[in-house]
């Protein structure tokens, strides 16, 4: 009799669970009546918890599982439904523990190790690659946990084992959204555009709704020069989903790259008119005001904001408004008050930079300690230490930078198959000036009176390109092999155990400078070692112009706060083509502008290095 009840029971369990699946209406009224009539049993309290979930109220779901827990700790399917709840709720740290209560429990769940990979695929990479492996390993015919190992893999660059797990997915299922959709992205990323295009078309015909594939579709045309094609796609993505804020970005940047000014805030004005309460989107639309120049404007659009809500993002945009309009005290206070709500590393930044400017410098110390102390190794707050030490007579202005040992320059190396460098140099000019489609510099860039390339240039496929990043990388190797270990220096703390494949390339793309064009001074906040590369420079360049000596020169030491007399150029380097300068990415510098005729311009192809992470 005991077993019959007890099979009843399962029975009614299997039905309310797959009534909980299905969302249906009711189901939690039926599971609360059950447990009045066995109060805390533990797997009805976990139903009910995923019912309450369905409803949208993750706290009191949370609750529901941590009792049913409280009730039977050996339930390792619980402890994977509750760490996901919390992973939802941004809530990294209770997730990752409740994921490894679960395999802890049972080693083979193969659902937590799956989202255990997916937990820490961004913050840990090597361990979630790890979880994602084990996850496949225990069932390789799980097409997401494929599709989220290829993700891994393509974090790495490690394209070609990324395209293969997206294949074995679609061998699986071959109408998974998702694996054809990323397989579309891996190509992309490795210059394959054609075979991306291709995907992104099937994707779109099983899911024409998405913006995302949309988004990206567009992407991929434009690299491929179908800048009228791309533009469609934008606006189709916008159009499917009208808060999709990095849509509206990349399409106002699209805009004010080809010079189409007057379209720059388009699909801002049309979605704000249409959704007039998201504030985030207003936040966009004002950052990128600020970003070309139209302070007026976002002044007037952060008032209209502002009487909506009130943010710790939109008080940053008002303290960086105040300080660009050397309203310093306004800005204290509105960067005080964001600061207050929530800690922000680039508010804290922005901070910083304030009280540098007015002189507090004692002030600005306290807050680089807290900075440093949240994030280590970012290169921006690296550069701001190193100008808070120098205008406050600290010594280790000058161990941290040392101008002499870390800047260094080189002679690009010759690559197999060409006779001289001239001879490469006007090959790899040719291949850079092609990709050159855009009229204006990029707005959040440091360039002026220039244009950038798109993408990752070391991702073209392009033998020329190749040939370039071998030549460059037998250089980067060179250069950490001249630099001291100290495990104190932010910088060469970093320094792998062994040069040979210790580092890879970050970012790498070209820029074209027109005359009078100029970089304002800048340092890398994601890099670690930067560069710059002169592929071509205009006559005249190499040597001394007429009443400017430092023409063209890329320059070390001054900051961007533009503090007229208290500012230092330490270093000044004449670039020749086939030049390659790299420093630490902490390191400030700019360039002064070169003159030159109308056809003049100066070619370069920089790009930044990171550390290898070590493998597990």
């Amino acid at each position: 009799m005991a077993n019959d009840q007890a099979n009843q029971f399962k029975q009614l369990l299997a039905q309310l669970f797959a009534a909980v699946n299905r969302g249906e209406p009711g189901v939690l009224e039926k599971i609360h009546e059950l447990l009045k009539q066995v109060p805390g049993e533990p797997n009805l309290l976990h139903l009910a918890g995923l019912a309450i979930l369905n409803q949208g109220n993750a706290p009191l779901a949370i609750d529901y599982l941590l009792k049913s827990l409280a009730r039977s700790a050996a339930q390792p399917e619980v402890s994977n439904n509750l760490a996901n709840i919390y992973a939802a709720q941004g809530e990294l740290e209770a997730a990752e523990t409740y994921y490894r209560r679960a395999l802890d429990l049972e080693p083979e769940l193969q659902d937590a190790w799956k989202n255990l990979g997916l937990l820490l695929a961004k913050t840990r990479p090597n361990e979630g690659l790890a979880s994602l492996q084990k996850a496949v390993a225990l069932n390789p015919q799980d097409v997401s946990a494929l599709t989220a190992l290829g993700n891994s893999y393509k974090d790495f660059e490690d394209f070609d084992k990324a395209k293969e797990c997206y294949r074995i997915a679609l061998t699986v299922r071959p109408q998974y959204v998702n694996a054809i959709h990323n397989l579309g992205l891996c190509y992309k990323m490795v210059d394959q555009l054609p075979s991306a295009i291709a995907c992104y078309e099937q994707a779109l015909a099983l899911e024409p709704d998405s913006a995302e594939i949309h988004y990206n579709y567009a992407n991929a045309l434009f690299e491929a020069g179908l800048p009228d094609q791309a533009e469609a796609q934008y606006l189709r993505s916008i159009a499917k989903s009208p808060d999709f804020l990095l849509a509206h970005e990349t399409l106002s940047e699209f805009y004010w790259q080809s010079g189409e000014t007057d379209k720059v805030e388009l699909s801002y004005q049309q979605a704000v008119k249409s959704t007039p309460q998201d504030l985030n989107l207003r936040l966009s639309y004002i950052n990128l005001l600020i970003a070309i120049g139209r302070d007026e404007k976002a002044q007037e659009q952060l008032d209209q904001t502002l009487r909506i809500g009130t943010t710790a993002a939109l008080l940053h945009a008002k303290g960086r408004l105040a300080a660009n309009r050397l309203a310093y005290d306004d800005a204290l206070l509105a960067l005080t008050s964001s600061l207050g709500r929530a800690f922000d590393l680039n508010v804290a930044q922005d901070m910083v930079r304030l009280q540098i400017t007015q002189g507090r410098y004692d002030l600005a110390q306290r807050l680089l300690i807290r900075i440093l102390a949240f994030a280590p190794d970012n290169q921006l707050s690296w550069a701001l230490q190193s100008l808070c030490w120098r205008l406050s007579g600290d010594e280790r202005y000058q161990w941290l930078n040392d101008y002499q040992v870390y800047i260094r320059a080189f002679t690009l190396p010759v690559p197999v198959g060409y006779s001289t460098l001239s001879e490469f140099l006007v090959e790899l000019e040719a291949v850079l000036l092609s990709m050159h489609q855009m009229r204006v510099a990029p707005s959040k860039q440091t360039l002026n009176m220039g244009t950038q390339t798109p993408g990752r240039l070391f991702h073209k496929a392009d033998p020329v390109i190749a040939s370039y990043k071998t030549s460059v990388c037998t250089v980067v190797h060179e250069y950490l092999s001249m630099l001291p270990r100290n495990d104190a220096h932010p910088f060469l703390k970093r320094l792998p155990a062994t040069i040979s494949d210790s580092f890879q390339i970050s970012g790498s793309w070209s820029v074209k400078l027109s005359p009078q064009g100029f970089h304002a001074n800048h340092v890398h906040p994601e890099g670690w070692v930067s560069s710059a590369c002169y592929i071509s420079v205009p006559e005249g360049m190499s040597k001394v112009a007429d009443g400017d000596a430092n023409a063209g020169c890329i320059k070390f030491g001054e900051s961007a706060l533009q503090l007229g007399d208290r500012e230092v150029v330490e270093r000044i380097i004449r670039p020749e083509a086939g030049q390659l300068v790299l420093f630490p990415s902490f390191t400030w510098h700019g360039t002064y502008p070169f003159v030159g005729n109308s056809s003049a311009y100066r070619l370069t192809a920089p790009f930044d290095v990171v550390p290898v992470l070590p493998e597990l």
